[in-house]
């Protein structure tokens, strides 16, 4: 594709994946290596643009210090990242069918075999050793293949170049916004006494699809999260086989994506008159929420924010130990700095963080959140609905 950004194809100028490199190059400069093996599907995307849903495959990308990377994949998908990559035809490498669904041949021994041929002997190598990538199998042959003792871990590493975002990349989280306001009301006001779950979240995955009259929506990185009546408090669940019935609670964590670029909200919804206890959770939940996001701005640390939440919510008497954010971006949590009084990264301005005050206790539960862009003057919330424990009608 040379220097020409194709916009209904290309997510991004030829110029910022370079720059990207740059930053990963400087790292891994700086961490003595000479080259990187990154197998993470969302490092992969940033790095290159390519985007597949098969992240079951075994794919790479070798990045020296000096020349483009390379993509290694399966020859099946050799058309998908032709289609979505900026790198020259050449730095595409298929490996052979055959390596695929073989008991006595692995894809990693193709990959191996190839980056061995690319780099020198004493070529000091570091690979995304965290994941689902490289399991303790795939890890053996990859070395064996290689030729050397093991792989230096450089988990991490481009996680760290994703925190800031552009100008484009915060353009597209935007469009991902207003695409999941959309998505959460439609979900909300479907609620109803005799109404199956299941419509509800057909309602939230054709608005997720649609996108709004301006801004086309996309595939969801990950299916609606919406716990129904007595187990919304357990976080991560699909909808069930029931229908609504007065009196149930539902805590709604959704995901829009433009481009891959991801927009998380959460919202508690309640069918009928909320009870005087989950009334008094919102509240702490909302003072907690509002205090995080009065505390982030250029400068502070992750665990200061933390800090800040937990003086503000705390005196409620409510039980939370879970942290209440994390980096967001090219994925739903995009392995950067994390909103938690263990993580002491310092913030700057264009990170993104997913701010969710969620509370999973036996006899409780809620979940509140929003994208937040990091300004130079302090955090500015992405999303445009109402900050309620949602009342529908009984």
């Amino acid at each position: 594709m040379g220097d020409q950004w194709e916009a209904n194809v290309q997510a991004f100028e030829t110029s910022e994946y370079r720059a990207r490199l740059d930053g990963v190059r400087a790292l891994m400069s700086d961490a003595g290596l000479d080259a990187l093996l990154v197998t993470s599907e969302g490092n992969l995307c940033y790095l290159t643009g390519y985007e597949e849903w098969s992240p079951y495959q075994q794919q790479a990308v070798l990045v020296t210090l000096e020349d483009d990377p390379y993509l290694i994949t399966r020859k099946m998908e050799l058309r998908n990242a032709e289609s979505t990559c900026w790198l020259p035809q050449d730095h595409l490498v298929p490996y052979a069918e055959s390596y695929v669904g073989s008991a006595e041949r692995s894809p990693w021994e193709a990959i191996g075999q190839f980056i061995k041929g690319r780099i020198g002997a004493s070529a000091r190598i570091g690979a995304e050793l965290s994941g689902t990538a490289l399991g303790v199998t795939a890890y053996a042959k990859l070395v064996d293949a290689l030729g050397v003792e093991e792989l230096r871990d450089a988990t991490g590493l481009v996680s760290k170049c994703k925190r800031v975002k552009s100008e484009r990349e915060l353009a597209y989280m935007t469009e991902a916004a207003a695409i999941v306001d959309q998505a959460m009301l439609a979900g909300i006001d479907k609620i109803a006494v005799g109404t199956r779950q299941s419509d509800v979240a057909a309602t939230i995955m054709s608005a997720l699809c649609s996108g709004t009259e301006s801004i086309p929506g996309g595939p969801p990185r990950q299916l609606p999260f919406m716990p129904v009546g007595r187990i919304a408090n357990a976080p991560h669940l699909k909808w069930s086989d029931e229908v609504y019935s007065a009196g149930q609670q539902t805590n709604f964590e959704i995901v829009a994506t433009r481009r891959r670029y991801c927009c998380p909200l959460a919202r508690t919804a309640y069918l009928g008159s909320p009870p005087p206890r989950l009334k008094q959770v919102h509240d702490a939940v909302l003072d907690g929420w509002h205090a995080a996001i009065d505390a982030i701005r250029p400068g502070v640390r992750c665990s200061d924010v933390a800090r800040a939440f937990d003086v503000a919510f705390r005196p409620h008497g409510i039980q939370k130990d879970s942290r209440i954010g994390y980096s967001v971006g090219l994925d739903w949590i995009d392995g950067g700095a994390s909103l938690g009084d263990n993580d002491h990264s310092e913030i700057v301005a264009d990170m993104t963080f997913h701010v969710i005050v969620g509370i999973w206790e036996p006899e409780e539960g809620y979940v509140f959140s929003e994208v937040v862009r990091v300004t130079d003057d302090g955090a500015e919330p992405l999303s445009n609905i109402p900050r309620l424990l949602f009342e529908r009608p009984a």
